[in-house]
């Protein structure tokens, strides 16, 4: 049995790197986290719908990132147009930038984000908002900014949003492994941010990606998470890389609740899972530098779906969380048009 009517996984990434040459037989993460802006990615859709076939998953909203390119996510699209929405980012700006062709600044970056939602082929923003993506002779982003310089640029995303009405999304967490430095990516590593961003625009939904976990058994970023969720209507957490007790607490918040969660898992990422029996948590996602690169496609889903499996809730609340809180947030199609499926939201 499903556990949902309508499950859409909000996180997916449907493309995946042939990393293989560009490592050259290495299996640090390290060296992947350094590769990864530099090589290509292929078409993995057929994994994918073997997967969404084998769990009974609707329909995905698939992400670029590192080197995934939007035309590829656009073309899945359209052969997939009832299992597949893209979000977009602005690759082909970043790229010249990379190149040297052109000078980044965040004008130059909204207005190329806009020029893709300008085709109607998105229904939203991709993931990472504003990580530094460097070529050896080009430019990105300052990779040390301010707090108040990450804050203002974020908020001239937020302005194409708003104007798209579309939802911004922020990363929060880190998958470990990777060798990320602190002053690189800030924003990631401050969830408590967001209630400046929430507070300057109420009317455009916030996702807190990953809800604060995304590798890791720590709770830190979780809690900042909630905090953020509990104090503004307009703020959403992604929750696929949840273990179960986690969904609790923020189901118990009467300021969160189903109606602010929103399945995405993060499919293609391939982060391992990691089991420790008889502690607490049994399971979770870490990228492990002792055993290093898997090279298979990691199954999130299996485990992930388990987790929501065991909540003790009523099932109006379980298909907000799958699928419910995804078809309002991004506008979706449903099953042959169909109405009041889900339990209604104020």
């Amino acid at each position: 049995m499903k556990l949902g009517r309508f499950i859409v996984d909000t996180h997916v990434h449907s493309q995946r790197h042939a990393a293989g040459k560009a490592l050259k037989g290495s299996t640090d993460f390290k060296d992947l986290g350094h590769a990864m802006h530099q090589i290509e990615a292929y078409d993995n859709s057929p994994r994918l719908i073997y997967d969404m076939d084998c769990y009974g998953v609707d329909m995905c909203v698939i992400e670029p990132a590192f080197g995934m390119t939007n035309k590829t996510n656009v073309e899945q699209v359209k052969k997939y147009p009832e299992r597949f929405v893209a979000n977009c980012w602005p690759k082909e700006y970043q790229d010249r930038c990379a190149a040297g062709e052109e000078k980044w600044t965040i004008e130059g970056f909204c207005e190329a984000l806009a020029g893709l939602l300008d085709t109607g082929d998105y229904v939203g923003i991709g993931e990472m908002v504003l990580i530094p993506m460097r070529g050896r002779r080009g430019e990105g982003p300052p990779m040390f900014q301010t707090e108040q310089e990450i804050i203002q640029n974020c908020m001239k995303v937020l302005e194409v949003c708003r104007a798209y009405k579309v939802p911004f999304r922020y990363h929060t967490g880190t998958p470990g492994g990777y060798a990320i430095a602190y002053h690189g990516a800030q924003f990631t590593y401050n969830p408590l941010w967001v209630h400046t961003l929430a507070v300057a625009f109420p009317d455009v939904p916030i996702i807190l990606e990953h809800g604060g976990i995304e590798g890791g058994w720590w709770e830190w970023f979780y809690e900042c998470c909630l905090h953020v969720a509990a104090s503004h209507k307009n703020i959403y957490l992604e929750t696929g890389r949840y273990w179960t007790e986690l969904y609790y607490k923020a189901l118990n918040d009467p300021s969160v609740g189903a109606e602010k969660l929103i399945w995405g898992t993060d499919w293609g990422a391939s982060l391992p899972v990691y089991s420790q029996l008889n502690r607490y948590p049994p399971g979770y996602t870490r990228q492990d530098l002792k055993q290093g690169i898997p090279r298979h496609q990691v199954d999130i889903w299996g485990w992930s779906l388990k987790q929501i499996q065991r909540l003790d809730i009523n099932q109006d609340d379980m298909n907000l969380i799958l699928g419910g809180n995804a078809v309002r947030i991004y506008n979706l199609r449903t099953p042959g048009g169909l109405t009041r499926m889900f339990k209604f939201v104020d």
